[in-house]
């Protein structure tokens, strides 16, 4: 049963994995708002998603703590970089702040990184202690960063467009896990834990620059203060 359930979700995981490293290209080279842009980005989320359903299950399989906290990275950025498009402002519309199911998607990401951190403390993640504890601090900083916003959804450091800077940082980031596990698996000339590492440390500080770069072009098109 396991056999029959295991090899064709990784025939699928696999086969995505490698659809994705291109696919998720498109949106970020895309101009943002374009219908290319909004194309291609329902087509990751789409990849993703069923990525992610490959992954999930694999791992319920046949447990594995790295692939659990890259699991739950993963599915924390995609899903809170989507939802982030619904919750645009809160101030306006109440119906915009955050739902049931964002409270449980974050809270059960979460649950899954200290169970991966008590696995790495007890020993029992083989060679990947490093790289699992990275991912799990990554789910960790966006889950906290979500339950803030859920609780406090217009205080600081909230603007009305807020909500493009966080699609825009946990959408490279879960794209970066799918480079992450791309590398990880084929790049394997380059040594451990970097071959799964250079990717967080080139799309986070790409990520951060673009959200820099989206302020300032917010800043010179405002229109100058009323005399």
């Amino acid at each position: 049963m396991d056999k029959l359930i295991f090899s064709p979700a990784l025939a699928v995981h696999i086969t995505v994995g490698f659809m994705l490293v291109a696919v998720g290209l498109v949106p970020i080279l895309s101009r943002k708002g374009a219908r290319l842009h909004r194309w291609s980005g329902r087509l990751f989320v789409a990849l993703m998603s069923v990525l992610l359903a490959a992954a999930w299950i694999m791992t319920l399989l046949r447990f594995n703590a790295y692939f659990a906290a890259l699991s739950a990275t993963a599915s924390i950025t995609l899903f809170s970089g989507v939802r982030v498009l619904r919750r645009k402002r809160p101030d306006l519309d109440p119906h915009q702040r955050a739902r049931p199911l964002d409270w449980i998607a974050t809270l059960s990401v979460l649950a899954i990184g200290v169970w991966v951190l008590l696995l790495v403390a007890q020993g029992r993640t083989g060679g990947k202690a490093a790289v699992s504890t990275a991912l799990v601090y990554g789910a960790f900083t966006y889950g906290g960063w979500d339950l803030w916003r859920f609780l406090r959804p217009t205080a600081p450091p909230f603007t009305p467009c807020l909500w493009r800077y966080e699609h825009v940082v946990k959408m490279l980031s879960a794209y970066g896990a799918v480079i992450s596990a791309f590398s990880g698996n084929v790049l394997t000339f380059l040594p451990s834990p970097w071959s799964q590492l250079w990717p967080t440390l080139l799309f986070q500080p790409m990520a951060l620059l673009w959200v820099a770069a989206l302020i300032r072009q917010r800043k010179q098109n405002a229109p100058p203060p009323a005399r």
